[in-house]
């Protein structure tokens, strides 16, 4: 994997198929990670598991059946249905009702994924063809922070045996957000994302 090292002390990351394609879908580009500042881990733990979900390289059942290894027989945040890293973040329902929760309030309950999402990259992509332009990088923010949460969420359920809980993972998203914009997610400030209670 190519890193580069910018002057202003960020890396970029640019993932490159076999055939030396991006990997990543062409609207987010390269993945740029601060590493400065009191935000620098979280933004690379957060922009790695993200990158991670897109390339399906999450240790999720699926993953762990295909290895051989220990796993859950179905999804920990709904069970019904098997566990994979694509229907934790979109399709699951208690990620739909997660992001109806997040994307209502802000006026984009057409933004939210359905059981019918093929993969987070393909939502992402579609959902942020329909934000106008200049709501573009908060509505990025917005889907890194509201994916994070989710799998935090997913792995508290899994590794600390905490019960799935919608008002849990919201209250987790409320304040991160306010982290996120303590440090200057601006774009999510000109989404409107203040307004969320």
């Amino acid at each position: 994997m190519p890193w580069k090292m910018l002057t202003t002390g960020s890396l970029i990351l640019q993932v490159l198929s076999p055939l030396n394609r991006p990997t990543v879908p062409s609207f987010l580009g390269p993945l740029r990670l601060n590493l400065g500042g009191d935000c620098g881990s979280l933004g690379l733990r957060c922009k790695t598991i993200i990158w991670l979900a897109i390339q399906n390289r999450c240790w999720t059942a699926d993953r762990l059946q295909k290895g051989g290894l220990p796993h859950l027989d179905h999804c920990p945040l709904y069970d019904q249905e098997d566990e994979t890293v694509q229907h934790i973040l979109t399709t699951c329902v208690f990620a739909r009702q997660f992001w109806f929760a997040v994307l209502v309030p802000l006026n984009l309950v057409a933004l939210v994924p359905n059981r019918r999402t093929v993969s987070m990259a393909d939502w992402w992509l579609k959902a942020w063809r329909k934000v106008p332009k200049q709501h573009k990088k908060g509505f990025n923010s917005l889907v890194m922070l509201g994916a994070w949460i989710l799998w935090k969420h997913r792995n508290a359920c899994v590794f600390d045996g905490s019960a799935p809980c919608l008002q849990v993972a919201l209250q987790a998203y409320r304040d991160e957000l306010h982290l996120w914009q303590a440090a200057g997610a601006k774009g999510l400030r000109a989404l409107g994302i203040g307004r969320v209670d």
